[in-house]
């Protein structure tokens, strides 16, 4: 009986779009953070600590409009920035860090998937995660006291929409991309998660420690400088100390400075570095 040569038989199907393979990631990350308990746990109870109280009260209260300053206390922010802090540190912990301990790196870029891409789909799909509490919520209550108002000026209310989904945004996005910087320096999603939020409470233990003899020194704290930035966007004055430029300068740099530390890093990763 002879033998039958293998030969190459070409592909005839279609291959799939870039754009595609970063839905796949971005959905099984989102399908991930919503089964887990610990993230669950996180976005109820601070649905309710945070925003049930204030849903039901512009539902069945009076009120002319909504008002900027009304929105800005609904979301309280110090509780809101310290529930966010805590759930980025949950659903970023095994992101890369999984995928570090059990050498998925080279099954994502066995394929034509850049660095970029890859950081996309994760970053994609916390961010899904994180707006279930930050974003989507205040949201609403906007919505719906816009809509059970009682006066015309409804332009003004709109606005007001506007700038707690900007809010939303920043709270959504601000600790993203540092717990995934966290994540990728090691195997283990435990010290991701631990190394996040220590990381968040050495900075603001550092912020209490030289405030006492600069107020100034606030700005360092993740958590208060979140709420300042809350209140910048819906016109609130903020202290005399506190100076725009510095807030949005501190703000900025936390995100971009991680973001940019984790794709050298996963670029390095991907080519075997």
């Amino acid at each position: 009986m002879g033998i039958s040569p293998i030969q190459y038989r070409p592909w005839k199907g279609e291959r799939s779009a870039q754009n595609l393979r970063v839905y796949v990631i971005l959905r099984s990350v989102f399908r991930h953070g919503l089964r887990s308990t610990g993230v669950k746990i996180l976005i109820i109870l601070g649905f309710f600590l945070v925003f049930a109280f204030q849903l039901l009260f512009v539902a069945t209260s009076p009120h002319e409009r909504l008002e900027a300053d009304e929105m800005n206390s609904n979301l309280n922010g110090v509780v809101l920035a310290i529930f966010a802090m805590l759930l980025a540190a949950v659903v970023t912990s095994d992101l890369i860090s999984e995928d570090l301990s059990s050498s998925s790196f080279v099954l994502y870029f066995s394929r034509a998937l850049k660095a970029r891409d890859y950081l996309a789909g994760k970053a994609g799909g916390a961010l899904l995660v994180m707006s279930l509490l930050c974003a989507i919520p205040p949201l609403l209550i906007a919505v719906v006291a816009t809509v059970t108002q009682s006066g015309d000026d409804y332009w003004y209310s709109v606005t007001v929409i506007g700038r707690t989904a900007l809010a939303g945004t920043l709270a959504t996005v601000f600790f993203v991309p540092f717990g995934l910087m966290m994540s990728s320096f090691t195997r283990k999603r435990s010290y991701a998660a631990v190394g996040t939020f220590m990381s968040f409470f050495v900075l603001t233990i550092i912020a209490e420690v030289f405030v006492e003899f600069a107020p100034e020194w606030r700005v360092i704290s993740p958590i208060e400088s979140l709420a300042f930035a809350f209140d910048w966007t819906f016109g609130q004055t903020l202290p005399v100390y506190m100076d725009k430029g510095v807030l949005a300068t501190f703000l900025a740099l936390f995100i971009v400075l991680p973001a940019i530390v984790v794709y050298f890093k996963i670029t390095r990763q991907a080519v075997g570095k």
